[in-house]
């Protein structure tokens, strides 16, 4: 008599205990990784880029994020500007601006946010310039909905403002200071990063965290509170 077998079979494999952890703690944080990959993607759209462009643009923040340029000699420190947490947000920003953002408004949302990054930076030797992380995100999106008055260009607003009011009131200001810079340097030659801080550094989770924030609560707002009707809908 024949033997009916299962067209697809599965098989229990003999993992050990420690090949099944090795194998969670990759596979964990690549899911992570590239959930966050796609989330920062549809950011990037959502403040008008197109697809190729917010690919380009996330691929540029990620592999940017780990180029530092030299830029200005400053006793034992460098000043260097980092492609990925200065330069990308820049050229976002730049970009929104030239697809119609509100320039009175942009610059606004950069002097709101760099005056609360300021107020909130610590310089601290060996470490850099630390900031609670969650500060310029909802500086960045309380920034972009109030001066859009909860409307569409309230992420693009976040966005500009919560990247570039942090390197501003952060960094830039902070490193201007001559006794900032010492501290930082601690009588050894460093390099002082602008916007850099690694890999999913904090100005680009601040970028992505801002419009997130704001495109939410300027959703909430356009369906709830009845602000912009025109745009309740999108």
């Amino acid at each position: 008599m024949a033997t009916e077998l299962p067209a697809i079979a599965i098989l229990p494999v003999p993992f050990s205990p420690e090949q099944v952890i090795i194998a969670l703690a990759v596979l964990i944080p690549a899911l992570v990784i590239f959930n966050f990959l796609l989330i920062s993607e549809e950011v990037f759209e959502s403040i008008g880029f197109g697809f190729y462009q917010a690919v380009l643009a996330t691929a540029g923040a990620l592999i940017g994020s780990l180029i530092n340029v030299p830029l200005i000699p400053a006793g034992e420190a460098v000043i260097a500007v980092n492609v990925g947490g200065a330069v990308i947000p820049l050229i976002v920003t730049l970009g929104m601006v030239a697809r119609g953002l509100p320039r009175p408004q942009t610059l606004a949302a950069i002097v709101i946010v760099s005056v609360v990054a300021y107020i909130f930076a610590t310089p601290v030797p060996g470490l850099g310039i630390t900031m609670p992380f969650y500060i310029a995100p909802l500086a960045g999106a309380a920034a972009g909905l109030l001066l859009a008055r909860g409307c569409h260009a309230a992420p693009g607003l976040a966005y500009a403002g919560g990247t570039m009011g942090t390197l501003l009131g952060a960094d830039i200001l902070n490193l201007a200071n001559p006794a900032v810079l010492t501290a930082l340097a601690g009588g050894k030659t460093t390099v002082l990063s602008i916007g850099g801080a690694g890999i999913f550094d904090g100005i680009f989770i601040t970028g992505v965290l801002s419009v997130l924030l704001a495109g939410f609560a300027g959703r909430r707002l356009r369906e709830k509170a009845g602000v912009c009707p025109q745009e309740r809908w999108e």
